[in-house]
């Protein structure tokens, strides 16, 4: 029972485990539910409640061997001269007659069955399809086509589960049949107005069909898609039909005069819009009666348009119950071009699905066909354990093994490479990565498959090795994947050839620095007097006497070792840390030389370790052991930031670790923006290799020696040690995710959600990255520009996030109270019109807790609906870290499409890492 305080006068049922609430006003009531429902029109004063329903009709064409032989008999199918005869007793439908199910297509359908859980028809019985439709007919009056219309149903209750906005949902399958394709409606768009034209394809006319019937258990378009995906990966990975990369592409168009997929020399003559297809029904009734009718979809021929069609029918169909109407019995098909649904024809009673059964022995499958020991198992393994095996076992996460598994063949790929060298977490997510960005796309542009291509896993793992080996560095590895997928050849050859391997014999560049060392006393002198300026120099007088190819990383190395320095660079972003306190006592900007001041000062006592430690620790007591370079990115106070500020201090620790000078990286930063800047500089920099440790204070020096202590602190952790984003503040090291501050003092900042404390892990930048200043602002400024934070109080009016959409915002953070809720009662203070309208046009809302909760909109009715309109949880996130997340994934997403999953968050976190 869901109870709530009203100073109105309140009446609560609960029905079917859900909640209605109902208000008595002015003698009116009124009803909001929630769960599945939408509001309807008021009659007599009563609102009534609609439920909505959602079911999915899926046929998937059987090009099954032998080719071109029809469902039910041996006869060819249409056009096609592999089967015995073009027609036979039973497809003229002859009393009597026997059928012979198509074995190829009868192991197929028991395969998909019992990977979905369906419970086998032992004897299944022969039944006639009585809304088989008329086929065409030659000059003669005759049909020219010749269908049993037998359709055999051999599975019942079965599910597949499916994972939507980190929501696990089961969807029942109702049945399995297995019938004989009776043609197909086509759709193309034609002509500048976009005008569709519609035909039937009969090129498949006979040949075996599965349909898939599921119960209606989807409350969105986006769960019907995610639902056709997954099944998709599934007949695929049974080997049902051929992976989606086996495909040449996605035109759902069919030419007239085109021959039959089957009768091409092989299946990637066929595209997979061909192969599967889906119905939609999409129905709205008075809860809690059943509709009377669906209006029916109809071959909605490309898997991306499902989603949306049957969410633009459900407006449509809410749209007139609002407005008092009625919805028509009909058929509708889908106008991608006018982004609509437009009228077929009217269906009538007659016109649903009906089986009458004949008077035939039923089916009974044989040990060829469906073999008794395993009837009740699957010995492939399916998509969803993978995904989970290899998060498990690689250190994958979710939105990578979701790339990896999607094709059974990439799966195969992937795991083949990595078994041709070490397997370690880094290396595994190194390879999803390079699969996930630039090789898919250097594939696509080349019309290739991964599988298939000229990079085969060994030479893949080759490339690999040699980036591990530091023999070539990432922009190298580009050029070489290109040139092996361009000219077949292989990784090593082409370095070969173009003088691309890096030097990387240590004791060859160790002579070549000693020698440049002995010829440089003055720099070398300064270096050792506390001026890490001149290594650059000495950097690039290495980098020259070997022709630019020694490897840069190795050369730092080998500098620190022979010149015995430890290199912590101390960046400043402003704050307190780094201020003066003025003649009227505020705080002002300081600048390098606070920090200089601050660094060398002793300690009244010496420092204690770290208290957070996962590897050696040293106390930083003794200046003479590191030499320090200070690079001044801003004086700012941290209020101040905006996003040409990030972009500088990204840019220089790029720098800096891309140089391999640093042992470790200190920022001294301000408080109040650095729950935004530390889970930013995580989101790139989490496996870097070398610490980053923001330091900041709640007062400036000489008001007390908390900076002094905390800068001193951070330095001492950045050498103690080797990787990791770390915030030290108020003598806590805290981590750099979900870090809340709370109030002011040496106490101020927690992290939220977190069981530990997290400082590395994978981050969602994999490599370096290879970015500069002007390109980093304009991406954060446009990521800046399209967001907006907004905190969900009483009284919020939808209008104040349409006025933002008119203005060009389209992602919204939006800090939500509880697990998730926020108001969706009827009226001018109801979200509902902003998020119904925010979903049309594309927006999108993340959405975190004001309180500290976990947002996986479970608990409330209005949770529900606030996903169901397209809501994306942001689990144990913080609104800080979950923005800090959008502006690191704009930086790295080349798509809307990547930028999408990569919000996707993987796990709350937990302190596992």
């Amino acid at each position: 029972m869901c109870i709530k305080k009203s100073n109105k006068t309140p009446f609560f049922s609960l029905i079917a485990s859900t909640c209605i609430l109902l208000y008595i006003q002015n003698g009116k009531f009124s009803i909001y539910f929630f769960y599945f429902t939408k509001l309807a029109y008021e009659k007599n004063g009563v609102t009534p409640v609609y439920k909505t329903y959602i079911s999915l009709e899926v046929r998937i064409l059987l090009l099954a061997a032998p080719p071109g032989v029809k469902t039910f008999c041996r006869c060819s199918a249409q056009g096609s001269t592999e089967g015995e005869k073009a027609s036979c007793p039973v497809c003229r439908r002859e009393n009597g007659a026997l059928p012979i199910l198509n074995p190829q297509a009868a192991r197929k359908a028991y395969l998909l069955i019992r990977s979905l859980g369906c419970s086998i028809i032992k004897e299944a019985a022969y039944e006639r399809n009585l809304n088989t439709p008329p086929m065409p007919k030659d000059p003669d009056g005759k049909p020219s086509i010749a269908l049993s219309g037998l359709s055999v149903k051999l599975g019942t209750d079965g599910a597949l589960d499916i994972l939507f906005h980190s929501r696990r949902k089961r969807i029942r399958i109702t049945e399995v049949r297995l019938e004989e394709d009776a043609g197909r409606l086509t759709h193309s768009v034609r002509g500048p107005a976009g005008q569709q034209e519609t035909w039937m394809d009969y090129s498949n006319a006979g040949m075996p069909s599965l349909r898939i019937r599921t119960a209606a258990d989807f409350e969105i378009g986006e769960e019907a898609e995610v639902f056709l995906s997954e099944l998709r990966r599934q007949i695929q990975y049974l080997e049902i039909i051929p992976g989606k990369e086996g495909f040449p592409g996605t035109s759902s168009e069919v030419p007239r005069g085109k021959q039959a997929p089957w009768k091409q020399a092989s299946w990637k003559q066929a595209s997979l819009e061909n192969i599967i297809r889906c119905n939609a029904y999409v129905a709205m009734a008075l809860y809690p009666e059943e509709p009377e009718h669906f209006v029916k979809l109809r071959n909605l021929n490309s898997l991306n348009f499902v989603g949306k069609a049957v969410n633009i029918e459900m407006s449509r169909q809410e749209e007139i119950v609002l407005n008092g109407g009625t919805v028509l019995n009909e058929s509708r098909i889908w106008n991608a071009a006018k982004n609509a649904t437009e009228p077929f024809r009217i269906r009538t009673e007659g016109e649903k699905p009906r089986f009458i059964r004949e008077d035939l022995p039923p089916f009974i499958p044989g040990p060829g066909i469906l073999d008794p020991g395993s009837a009740d198992s699957v010995s492939v393994e399916l998509p969803e354990a993978r995904r989970n095996r290899m998060m498990a076992e690689y250190g994958l996460k979710a939105h990578q093994a979701e790339f990896v598994c999607d094709e059974k063949s990439r799966a195969d790929y992937f795991e083949k490479t990595l078994s041709l060298g070490t397997v370690s977490p880094e290396i595994s997510r190194e390879a999803a990565q390079w699969m996930s960005s630039y090789i898919i796309k250097e594939c696509k542009r080349l019309g290739l498959s991964i599988a298939d291509s000229p990079l085969t896993p060994e030479r893949f793992a080759k490339i690999l090795n040699m980036l591990r080996d530091r023999r070539i560095h990432g922009s190298i590895a580009k050029q070489v994947v290109s040139a092996v997928l361009e000219e077949d050849r292989d990784p090593q050859g082409i370095i070969t050839e173009r003088g691309w391997e890096q030097l990387t014999n240590r004791e060859t560049i160790k002579a070549i620095v000693t020698s440049v060392i002995e010829a440089n006393a003055q720099e070398v002198r300064r270096i050792r007097e506390g001026d890490a300026r001149p290594i650059q120099f000495l950097t690039g007088l290495i980098m020259k006497e070997t022709g630019g190819l020694a490897e840069p990383t190795l050369v730092k190395d080998i500098l620190r070792e022979l010149l015995s320095v430890s290199l912590v660079y101390v960046l400043s972003m402003g704050g307190a840390i780094s201020g003066r306190v003025g003649e009227d006592g505020a705080v002002e900007t300081g600048d390098e030389q606070v920090l200089r001041d601050l660094l060398a000062a002793p300690l009244a006592a010496p420092l204690a370790s770290p208290t957070v430690e996962s590897g050696k620790g040293e106390d930083f007591t003794d200046a003479s052991k590191v030499r320090f370079e200070s690079i001044d990115v801003g004086r700012i106070l941290s209020e101040e930031i905006i996003p040409s500020d990030w972009a500088i201090l990204i840019e220089t620790i790029a720098e800096k670790l891309n140089s391999g000078t640093a042992n470790g990286i200190v920022i001294a930063h301000g408080t109040d923006t650095l729950p935004y800047t530390a889970p930013l500089i995580y989101w790139l920099f989490a496996d870097a290799n070398a610490p980053i440790v923001f330091a900041a204070s709640s007062t400036p020096p000489g008001s007390s020696p908390e900076a002094k202590r905390t800068m001193k602190k951070a330095v001492s952790l950045a050498l103690g040690k080797t990787k990791g984003v770390y915030v030290v503040h108020g003598g806590k090291v805290l981590s750099p995710l979900n870090l809340k501050f709370e109030h002011i003092g040496v106490d101020g900042f927690r992290n939220w959600n977190m069981e530990a404390p997290i400082f590395s892990d994978t981050p969602l930048l994999t490599g370096p990255l290879e970015a500069d200043q002007y390109i980093l602002s304009r991406m954060l400024e446009n990521a800046v520009n399209s967001m907006c934070v907004i905190r969900i109080y009483p009284g919020i009016r939808p209008d104040y996030l349409v006025s933002l959409m008119d203005k060009g915002v389209k992602n919204f953070f939006l800090e939500l109270y509880d697990t998730g809720t926020a108001g969706f009662r009827e009226g001018p203070y109801s979200l509902k019109r902003a998020f119904t309208l925010g979903k049309r046009r594309g927006a999108r809302f993340y959405c975190s807790s004001q309180q500290e909760g976990i947002v996986d909109f479970s608990g409330y009715t209005t949770s529900r609906e606030l996903w169901r309109l397209g809501a994306v949880p942001m689990g144990a996130y913080t609104t800080e870290t979950a923005v800090a997340r959008f502006l690191a994934a704009s930086i790295i997403a080349d798509s809307e499409e990547e930028l999408t999953q990569l919000m996707d968050i993987d796990a709350p976190p937990n302190g596992d890492a």
